[in-house]
């Protein structure tokens, strides 16, 4: 009797449980009768361990099924996409009983690899005949730009003792993976001595903290020299430069500007040119330009540099082509550019917004004006474009099938409706001769915008019918490759 009060909190929480006393055997009986009624485990995921003093190290997820009956449970776990994991991770741990019911927990170790490639995992318990599945969390191993930061000594932390000498202390911050290689510079040449530089560590939530000091005197540092922390990390470069005049003032001319591509070059060559324009450059020898995927991936960037401009300056451009599909998926993209002359990394990110107001544009074809084709010189072709939104409009005039040069004709910018806010109207004026007007020879407005079915729609006109008829036609676009990374 002395465990009875035990069994028969047991079974009040469970139906059909009862409890039967057979003599000095009823505790074998009741354990026989709740040994028949099964219970579906409970599971939840188990907090990844990511061993970030490590690169490049393992990482550890797991589930934990509670609560099941009887001491029979398998677990199997598949990746994002649905393929399975490999057994050679697994690790199943023996089932405890906990109470009356079993617990057991199943684990999997990754490699670092694998954890970029996807955000959770999910476990899979199959019990009796119930089968239970939960997500677990992958942590977030991207990659991470670092965070440069110099601090420069006051003025009466110099010793007073000799040769007066304080320090430089630069900070990195904020970076992953923890590789990353710090260079003092002074006057843009490397310093060889007199720094001292740590060890790269963890800071706990997943990124990596580097400090180094660099011992300077007190008469270079008021004779106003640069002396510059760069950081190289991931292909890409960080500085930060200071001095006893202007200390990490970002008051510096240079600017950048992250252009997106237009709807017209994107319809043409079918991918999407990512535009990053530098200006105010006093010199280009230190400038980098890159530009990168949201999770810093590194896209190719070509660099160009205009002459020097009358004021002395130079202009820069850092042009990257991604595909049509990436850039219209709302997917970022980062431009970063550093300059000797700016303490800190410009970065300038653009996208393509996703709720966006669309329609398409209705298009009119207005054949010339009788009074002009009087004058027996010139014949006007209009094409119309109304009520479209959003701006970008792509235009080109076709001649027996053939594109004509857009030196041949005039396309106005689009303008607002001002009876229709948010709304816009365009367009395109051709002039031929009237010579080839009277020949008969049809002339073709081909007109594309995002919100038009397949793109594209055209308007036909010539002498004979002096109206504006819809005819299919062959639009020959430029042969560009289209680089997906």
């Amino acid at each position: 009797m002395e465990y009875e009060s035990e069994w028969r909190e047991i079974c009040q929480r469970r139906p059909h449980c009862r409890i039967l006393r057979e003599g000095a055997y009823w505790r074998d009986v009741a354990k026989v009768i709740l040994t028949a009624l099964p219970s579906a485990p409970n599971l939840f995921s188990l907090s990844p361990c990511l061993n970030s003093g490590v690169e490049d190290a393992p990482v550890a997820v797991g589930c934990l099924a509670k609560d099941f009956l009887p001491d029979s449970i398998n677990f199997s776990w598949t990746y994002q996409n649905q393929s399975a994991v490999s057994h050679t991770d697994l690790k199943i741990f023996p089932s405890q009983m906990s109470g009356p019911t079993y617990t057991a927990t199943s684990q999997v170790i990754l490699p670092a690899l694998d954890v970029l490639q996807d955000s959770y995992l999910v476990c899979k318990a199959s019990h009796l005949n119930s089968n239970k599945q939960v997500q677990v969390s992958l942590p977030d191993t991207t990659s991470s730009s670092p965070n440069v930061t110099v601090y420069i000594p006051p003025r009466d932390a110099f010793s007073n003792s000799g040769l007066r000498k304080s320090k430089l202390i630069c900070q990195v911050t904020d970076f992953r993976p923890r590789e990353i290689k710090l260079t003092w510079l002074r006057e843009g040449r490397p310093v060889s001595s007199g720094f001292s530089t740590g060890q790269v560590l963890p800071d706990g939530s997943g990124t990596y903290f580097l400090q180094s000091s660099l011992t300077i005197n007190e008469s270079d540092w008021l004779s106003q020299s640069t002396f510059t922390c760069r950081v190289d990390h991931l292909n890409a470069q960080f500085q930060k430069n200071v001095s006893s005049s202007c200390a990490i003032s970002t008051d510096s001319p240079i600017e950048a500007f992250a252009i997106p591509p237009s709807f017209a070059s994107i319809f043409v060559t079918k991918s999407a040119k990512l535009t990053c324009v530098v200006t105010n450059l006093p010199t280009y020898d230190s400038l980098s330009i890159s530009w990168t995927r949201k999770d810093g991936q590194l896209l190719k960037t070509k660099v160009k540099v205009s002459s020097s401009h009358p004021n002395g300056t130079f202009t820069a451009e850092g042009e990257a082509t991604v595909c049509a599909e990436e850039w219209n998926s709302g997917e970022a993209f980062k431009c970063i550019v550093t300059h000797s002359d700016h303490p800190v990394p410009l970065k300038k990110e653009i996208f393509k917004p996703q709720e966006v107001d669309l329609h398409a544009p209705s298009v009119y074809l207005l054949p010339p004006n009788p009074e002009e084709l009087s004058l027996r010189e010139s014949a006007t072709v209009t094409c119309m474009m109304k009520d479209f939104s959003p701006p970008d409009v792509f235009v080109q005039w076709m001649h027996k099938g053939q594109p004509i040069p857009s030196e041949k004709y005039v396309t106005s910018s689009p303008h607002q409706d001002p009876q229709k806010g948010g709304r816009y109207f365009s367009y395109s004026i051709l002039t031929v001769s009237e010579a080839q007007w009277n020949s008969g020879d049809p002339f073709t407005c081909v007109v594309a915008h995002e919100a038009l079915p397949l793109s594209s729609t055209e308007r036909t006109v010539d002498k004979s019918t002096g109206k504006p008829t819809l005819v299919n036609v062959s639009l020959v676009l430029a042969d560009t490759t289209n680089t997906c990374y």
